[in-house]
């Protein structure tokens, strides 16, 4: 079952270039659209549709906020001050906002060796300085990070303790207390990116939970429900660092989100509708990941059922970008490990898979069959 196919060769030189480098949910037409319909009816039914949009809605309304502190509730221990609550327009312009508001230019900022891309190329567009640490199979070493909070001073720390990217490791329980206590002793502050935490059922509380008054909490729509409801919910340490954070003190940067857009989405929380849409992306996550572990069996790869990326190691031989080349031979593009890797730190030799952006479960089989072809290939070479 897993050997080269002819066929998949002939076929594929037909095809164009198909990207498996992002990281999206799989679609749920059957759930999302009778949904997102009725939210977006929600607001057009609306008695003040025309103020809606007649001007900026900073930071959304009360009712906006009171639905997002019920959003994060779902992974805090209890629901936070409303006052609390930032609404952003993506969970990228949230990280970028703090991390320019908090580091700064010339400043620190930790983070595990391979990582989200953005945090680099950002580091290299502001001028921030990144301090790669190095992860085991949780994710950060805490002595690591202890090392580096004495060494470099850094203002704060980046990290994505469940289904780390793109390792796809869940830190523990136990290393999300020491690291919370590490911060807490050097003041550090945390940033915390929880992108990928609404479709795992069984998982640690946030890294946040125990340091709220050091934290930032991150909680983004885009991995767990849609990549374009571009709505993220963060949440401050306080209501007053949460003012003097996000508003007036970045005007120049456009992080509010789009009034009907949050709208609708605090229609979906509200109801509980929202949970229907993220129920129907867990279970295609899981039928997904299921058939991804039997074409990579014997591989090494790294995945969680509920997780929407792969991580496959490769040996010393057979380097990321050779396979990344090849793999496009075959119509098909994944990520290499050095796409992750920030500062100085020298990535780890693997290839990154996105499982939700093809349309079916069949056409990621397709896909993944490729992946199988070109690592017995490249495994076979001498």
């Amino acid at each position: 079952m897993h050997g080269q196919n002819p066929e998949i060769i002939q076929s594929a030189s037909s095809l164009a270039i198909f990207d498996m480098t992002g990281n999206l949910p799989p679609p749920v037409p059957h759930v999302f659209e009778s949904e997102y319909r009725w939210a977006m009816q929600e607001v057009l039914n609306r008695d003040d549709l025309a103020s809606l949009f007649a001007s900026h809605s900073f930071n959304g309304t009360e009712r906006d906020r009171a639905a997002g502190a019920e959003f994060v509730s779902r992974r805090l221990s209890e629901a936070p001050d409303p006052d609390q609550i930032v609404i952003t327009n993506s969970t990228q312009v949230a990280l970028l906002s703090l991390i320019l508001g908090i580091v700064g230019v010339g400043g620190r900022l930790v983070v595990d060796h391979v990582t989200y891309p953005s945090i680099g190329q950002f580091a290299s567009f502001f001028g921030y300085e990144v301090i790669p640490l190095p992860i085991d199979a949780e994710g950060m070493e805490p002595e690591a990070f202890r090392d580096a909070c004495r060494t470099h001073s850094p203002k704060a720390v980046y990290s994505t303790p469940t289904l780390q990217n793109p390792t796809t490791g869940i830190m523990s329980l136990e290393r999300r207390q020491e690291i919370a206590n590490i911060a807490r002793e050097y003041g550090v502050t945390i940033i915390e990116d929880d992108i990928y935490s609404l479709l795992p059922t069984d998982q640690p509380p946030p890294l946040s939970a125990f340091a709220p008054e050091i934290s930032w909490y991150v909680l983004g729509t885009t991995q767990g429900v849609a990549a374009g409801l571009k709505t993220c919910y963060v949440v401050a340490p306080s209501a007053q660092e949460a003012k003097a954070r996000f508003w007036p003190g970045v005007r120049a940067t456009y992080w509010m989100c789009a009034p009907a857009n949050v709208t609708a989405v605090t229609r979906l929380i509200e109801s509980g509708r929202i949970e229907q849409i993220i129920s129907a992306v867990r279970d295609e996550t899981r039928k997904r990941q299921a058939m991804v572990a039997e074409f990579l069996a014997g591989t090494g790869f790294r995945a969680k059922r509920e997780g929407l990326h792969v991580w496959l190691p490769l040996p010393a031989r057979v380097a990321g970008r050779r396979f990344v080349k090849e793999l496009e031979l075959l119509g098909t593009r994944i990520a290499p490990g050095e796409l992750y890797a920030v500062g100085d730190a020298a990535p780890p030799n693997g290839v990154r898979f996105g499982t939700g952006k093809p349309a079916s479960v069949d056409d990621l089989r397709m896909r993944v069959e490729h992946i199988r072809a070109t690592y017995e290939q490249l495994m076979g070479d001498r």
